[in-house]
């Protein structure tokens, strides 16, 4: 349900703010994210409008809701209001990115899983798919890649990718994927987007370990998973294969960890949620 009302107190460490409802206070409890995102507002005794659970709460003597998602906290001046945060603000500059025309790189990665802390992770495995500004694919290609080391095929990552060391045999090398990379975005400005950051913190890894001098993949990359988590207020991290039967309502599958096929799926996902968030605007 949702509720709102004005803050009178905040308490950090239980995390539980006390709302000024209909002239009585209420208490309501937030996760650790919630108070880490939202704490230097809330000591303001801001007003919040928030999604809460319907039923009550008992926990250590304290009777409180539990927050689902703030969805808005603000200020009254007297002549404006101070807004902090907006839900229907992100979600209109979330539909705003997705639309935006521009052409798209789908990018997964596969890489090696270390055996001790000081090992980085290589590269092993890329899949890419590119569209152009009308949502046509005009490029598909995927490659195992041969790592610096061959010691960082261990046992532990070719068990989790279901090869061999043989497979690798025919694998491009680095530069291959590095200039394959290069060229779109260089000649083609594309957006790069990947499911989760570990994917593109390895990849930045991977300019060092290499010795090539870094593309730019900050300034144009994308996380689907943090910008969908962001858009439903969801507090656990989103799983690739979990949210696209949830999107499309399909059987579980196990995932089978290609990266050609992790690319095709993000693909799916991005145009289902694009298209959904444009008919919940309508």
């Amino acid at each position: 349900m949702k509720v709102y009302g004005k803050v009178y107190k905040v308490n950090r460490k239980d995390r539980i703010i006390m709302v000024i409802i209909n002239n009585k206070l209420t208490s309501f409890h937030m996760s650790n994210k919630s108070m880490r995102d939202f704490k230097n507002y809330l000591h303001k005794l801001p007003y919040v409008f928030l999604n809460v659970d319907d039923e009550k709460v008992k926990n250590n003597g304290m009777i409180y809701y539990e927050i689902n998602y703030f969805i808005k906290i603000i200020v009254p001046r007297l002549n404006r209001s101070d807004v902090y945060y907006d839900l229907s603000m992100i979600r209109k500059g979330v539909r705003s990115l997705l639309n935006r025309e521009q052409k798209r790189l789908f990018l997964d990665l596969e890489f090696t899983l270390p055996n001790h802390s000081k090992q980085v992770p290589e590269i092993i495995q890329y899949g890419m798919v590119v569209e152009d500004e009308n949502n046509n694919t005009i490029y598909e290609d995927s490659s195992l890649v041969r790592p610096n080391r061959r010691s960082s095929l261990t046992p532990r990552t070719l068990k989790f990718l279901s090869l061999e060391y043989k497979d690798f045999n025919n694998a491009c090398s680095y530069i291959e994927f590095y200039q394959l990379l290069e060229n779109w975005i260089r000649d083609h400005d594309v957006k790069i987007i990947a499911w989760g950051k570990n994917d593109i913190l390895t990849l930045e890894k991977s300019f060092k370990i290499n010795h090539l001098k870094p593309l730019d993949i900050r300034n144009r990359y994308m996380n689907l998973m943090q910008i969908m988590k962001n858009y439903y207020n969801q507090k656990q991290e989103m799983g690739l294969f979990s949210t696209y039967q949830e999107l499309t309502n399909s059987e579980e599958v196990e995932q089978s960890h290609n990266a050609f096929e992790d690319a095709l799926i993000m693909r799916d996902i991005y145009h289902i949620f694009k298209n959904k968030i444009n008919e919940e605007e309508n």
